[in-house]
């Protein structure tokens, strides 16, 4: 026999329909599990194949010696061989005595196993499954199982069955198997009850599941469009959805005309369900329509200002002006008058605000405020809200610092902001850099945990992009009058020399930057008027010009910033390309595609999510080093730390040869290079452009549309965001 007709023989066959194959058989063995999302791979044995197929994909709540009907699509992988893609999974009741043995003793059912099995098929027969279902009570009847032992076993396989028929009942209304898995783990044996009774509870209470998925299921279901469920479950997307986008709370009519079109329903049953919901309670109207947890958020952040400020001791009774002649001394550094001003301001008050641009001293500040409160014998906490900020605080203060999340002991899951913190932060002084991305609702889970005695300095500079979440919390301290403020304006000299320095605090006062028009400057614009050429202006300037001027890894040390996802100069374009010039394939390079994202190793790479587990946060940047899809697994270095994935969680991981402005915010990097054309002008925000040239410390390249530039640099607002805190703070 050749090669081709071994392989031939081996090969499943196919399905009639080409592009879908089906297998029945026994599940032999799992190689590897996700128990949060179902995705598995194991081995099945089937009797149309000569030996096991080897199955990937998810497979929710399959246990070996399960009877699988599965259908999918058959890849050949060039290390593994033949493999079954598995795009649907149903667990079927075992036929014959071998199947049955494995699926009683297969470990499934806890209590059982392979000879106690044999024992239940030899008393009850082949049909045991279907006589224990009419009758429970036969299971008493096997030799060595008492009356206890047989009802948890009864439990069991009625919970087998259950869980069955309701990831079926959950495929059969439009739901992948992921969905299917995540929403079982949730409501267990309830499932299909409470999806019938209201879908759009999938919603709110299963993590990945969206009000379009809810309400697909729900339509599926039955339920009318004008449904009250319907519309109060729209309403409450909509309210979190204005969270995204920077809302704490929404005015009535902006609610009703957001949710008429996204609904598509007149204006009538809108206003109506929404008027209920208030006078229920699920909604709540405080001068804005707010979700009970964000209004609880906000009041909690005035009423924990207003306790603060007015309870506990300062953190040191040594005299202002002494303080601020202290530090000068100790840090052998001729302070400015700004850095002394607030010196006195933060030593004078419970609670204060630092805020400044580039070139102004805030870190040589800290370091000062760092050293005079430990010299006063308190402890003083360093925190900021990311990682990559953390890491900077550290290294500029030579002291320890965490994540706010990490020192406040929150995971996503039991971040609710109307629930007390667990006990007081011990903490004396806590210092939180990078306020200005600080949200509404981490900044509420901050205060909350501070004691009455604690003393909270706040840095950051206010003019840059507010917090991605909602809330501009940094300017509504601020703007309201009653936290102190010490503003550093002093540019020092040796910033004075800084061309990126320069052009920032233009873009600030709103004047179109003065670049640097010879070779030894830092700051540059190159006019460009279309994409291609931009995009090889890029490559040019990432590969080759300023890592040979600048002496910098193009990977490592050149990041490349933009104001939108999408768009010929978006993240998602300019990483295609850039993938390609810094990270080529090559044969021995290991690469796949998940979650419609291309992965090999080499990449450059960001966290997107909170990692408790991994200790990486949004924001992360690393390297990927390996890739190994037979251990199933992914190596990233994280600046000398490395840190292993699962291939499901990739989706955790996106490309980083370039990224959002947005997502730059707390990172600092050696070379920044800004693309910036009318094209984005939904985007043009000065503070948007100030926030991507204040990234950079060594040289900043921005090229596109001198007009675009322009628009940006006129348009001084931030765009409004819904909410009250400022009122609150001032106590109307």
């Amino acid at each position: 026999m050749s090669e081709q007709d071994l392989f031939a023989s081996q090969k499943p066959s196919r399905d009639d329909d080409p592009d879908e194959a089906r297998v029945t058989g026994t599940l032999l063995g799992i190689t590897f599990r996700n128990d949060d999302n179902g995705y598995t791979v194991a081995r099945l044995d089937s009797d149309d194949h000569e030996s096991p197929v080897t199955l990937v994909g998810t497979m929710p709540g399959v246990e070996e010696g399960d009877t699988l009907e599965v259908r999918g699509e058959w890849t050949e992988h060039p290390s593994y061989g033949m493999q079954l893609a598995v795009s649907s999974c149903e667990v079927r009741m075992p036929m014959g005595r071998k199947g049955l043995v494995k699926f009683l003793g297969g470990g499934r059912i806890k209590g059982v196993g392979p000879k106690t099995a044999e024992k239940i098929v030899d008393a009850l027969g082949e049909d045991v499954l279907d006589r224990l279902e009419r009758n429970p009570n036969l299971l008493v009847s096997v030799p060595g199982i008492s009356r206890a032992r047989a009802a948890a076993i009864i439990d069991q396989l009625e919970e087998v069955r259950e869980s069955s028929a309701a990831l079926v009942f959950l495929q059969d209304l439009g739901l992948g198997p992921a969905h299917a898995a995540r929403i079982w783990k949730q409501f267990g044996r309830e499932t299909v009850e409470l999806v019938r009774s209201n879908p759009y509870r999938l919603a709110e209470e299963v993590f990945g599941i969206g009000f379009r998925t809810a309400d697909l299921v729900a339509r599926n279901l039955g339920t009318e469009a004008d449904s009250p469920f319907r519309i109060e479950a729209g309403l409450s997307y909509l309210l979190w959805r204005a969270g995204m986008e920077g809302h704490v709370a929404l005015p009535f009519e902006e609610i009703v005309t957001r949710a008429t079109p996204f609904l598509e329903l007149d204006t009538l049953p809108v206003e109506e369900t929404l008027r209920a919901n208030l006078e229920s309670g699920r909604l709540v109207e405080d001068g804005l329509v707010y979700a009970p947890d964000m209004l609880a958020a906000e009041k909690g952040v005035a009423t924990h200002v207003d306790r603060l400020l007015h309870g506990g001791a300062l953190a040191t009774d040594v005299d202002p002006d002494a303080a601020a002649a202290w530090a000068e001394e100790r840090s052998g550094i001729e302070l400015s008058d700004d850095q002394r001003h607030a010196i006195r301001v933060v030593v004078g008050n419970k609670l204060s605000v630092v805020t400044g641009g580039p070139g102004v001293g805030k870190t040589t500040l800290v370091r000062c405020l760092v050293d005079l409160f430990r010299a006063q014998g308190r402890h003083v906490s360093l925190a900021a809200p990311t990682g990559r900020a953390a890491r900077r605080l550290a290294e500029a203060t030579g002291g320890d610092a965490s994540t706010l999340h990490r020192l406040l002991g929150i995971t996503p899951m039991t971040f609710r902001m109307n629930a007390p913190p667990r006990e007081p932060l011990d903490v004396e002084v806590l210092i939180v850099d990078e306020m200005s991305m600080v949200d509404v609702t981490l900044m509420a889970a901050v205060l909350s945990s501070l004691p009455d005695e604690a003393t909270l300095v706040m840095v950051g500079d206010v003019d840059q992009l507010p917090s991605v979440g909602p809330g501009d919390v940094l300017r509504s301290f601020i703007e309201s009058g009653t936290v102190p403020v010490a503003r550093l304006a002093t540019v020092f000299r040796q910033a004075q020399d800084s061309g990126i320095v320069r052009v920032a605090h233009q873009v600030n006062e709103g004047e179109v930057p003065e670049f640097d028009e010879t070779a030894d400057g830092q700051a540059f614009f190159v006019e460009r008027e279309d994409a291609r050429s931009t995009l090889d202006a890029i490559e040019a300037l990432v590969t080759q010009r300023i890592p040979k001027r600048f002496g910098l890894n193009p990977v490592l040390d050149v990041q490349v910033l933009t104001p939108m996802h999408r768009g010929p100069v978006g993240t998602q374009a300019l990483n295609d390309a850039l993938r390609e010039v810094l990270n080529p394939p090559a044969p021995r390079k290991a690469q796949l595609e998940r979650f419609g994202r291309m992965y090999r190793e080499g990449d450059k790479v960001m966290q997107v999510r909170n990692n408790y587990d991994l200790d990486v946060f949004n924001g992360d940047i690393g390297l990927l080093k390996t890739l190994d899809e037979q251990a199933l697994t992914v190596r990233v270095d994280f600046g000398g730390r490395e840190v292993e994935y699962g291939l499901d969680q990739l989706d955790q991981l996106e490309a980083a040869f370039a990224i959002t402005c947005h997502k730059s915010q707390g990172s600092e990097f050696p070379a920044v290079i800004l693309p910036l054309f009318s094209s984005q002008f939904m985007m043009l925000r000065r503070n948007l452009v100030y926030t991507a040239f204040t990234r950079a410390k060594q040289v900043l390249v921005v090229l596109g549309e001198t007009r675009a530039l322009q628009t940006a640099v006129s348009r001084a607002d931030t765009g409004t965001r819904h909410g009250r805190l400022t009122e609150r703070l001032r106590g109307d």
